[in-house]
């Protein structure tokens, strides 16, 4: 019997490298789950992203081994938020369970009940930084600036049919010492005053500026810093499945400011009503 089980198992080995060699490497399926790219990609849109548009990277690590190409201004791009540490924290509560070197799950071992950062209990966790999607506005040695809401890139104001300003508040802009040190190093990410007055400032090498279109709720670069294309995870293709997961109450399509009480397939069949068929087979530009 034990002999039958660990034949069946090693049969299946194979196909699961493969699955696992193919998500990793070319083409993963994600969830929306914030508006913060309305108009252009909707909360409950599930993406197909091309992880190979951007270079071929060691398998679950950033290490690039190929690259392909770089963002350009105007596209979309899938990647791990950078200011996600690459393991739980606080990282004297946690245990690696696999080397960094052999990455083959994001698993922990939580010494105790730890509610109080990711809600762990004590035990195998998996932990897997957030993927975001946004638009790169400018790419390495652009200048950028935000003035009263309007984005210049090298003193040339942007027009984008995608961009929406959904609120009708300005926040004057604030003087920083050391404006460009302070942006490099996340030092805006509680300002809110950067949502309509940054910069300028330049955009590093081997790096670029990513931010929503849904620029009055949206949590960029602005505010944690420039992008390192080693954390650019791909580009979307196409929407494989769109659902209309219910809105909080009190909030709009456009400026809420948390994700929707978004379920499983399970919700999706219960409801089949809320699926936006007009979305499905959607190119992403």
């Amino acid at each position: 019997m034990a002999g039958r089980l660990w034949r069946e198992l090693t049969s299946w080995l194979p196909v699961i490298f493969g699955v696992l060699l193919i998500r990793s490497t070319l083409v993963e399926a994600m969830m929306v789950p914030t508006p913060s790219m309305e108009t252009s990609v909707k909360v409950g849109d599930f993406l197909l992203v091309n992880k190979l548009i951007y270079g071929i990277k060691v398998p679950f690590t950033h290490h690039q081994l190929v690259s392909v190409t770089t963002p350009k201004r105007g596209d979309v791009v899938v990647f791990q938020c950078p200011a996600d540490p690459e393991t739980p924290q606080p990282e004297a509560n946690y245990i690696r369970l696999f080397p960094k070197w052999l990455p083959l799950l994001p698993a922990y071992w939580c010494r105790h009940d730890n509610p109080g950062f990711f809600g762990h209990r004590r035990g195998i966790v998996f932990y897997s930084p957030r993927n975001f999607v946004k638009r790169c506005v400018a790419i390495a040695g652009d200048t950028v600036e935000l003035r009263d809401k309007q984005l210049l890139v090298n003193g040339t104001p942007v027009k984008d049919p995608h961009i929406a300003n959904v609120r009708a508040e300005v926040f004057p802009a604030k003087s920083h010492p050391d404006y460009q040190r302070q942006w490099e190093r996340a030092g805006f990410e509680s300002d809110i005053s950067v949502r309509d007055n940054f910069g300028p400032v330049i955009v590093p090498q081997g790096q670029v500026m990513a931010m929503g279109d849904n620029r009055d709720n949206s949590w960029d670069s602005r505010f944690w810093g420039p992008l390192d294309t080693k954390y650019l995870r791909g580009r979307p293709l196409v929407l494989y499945m769109s659902y209309a997961w219910p809105i909080p109450e009190g909030h709009s399509e456009y400026d809420y400011e948390v994700a929707p009480n978004a379920g499983s397939f399970v919700q999706i069949l219960l409801n089949p009503f809320r699926i936006r068929l007009n979305r499905i087979g959607h190119l992403i530009s």
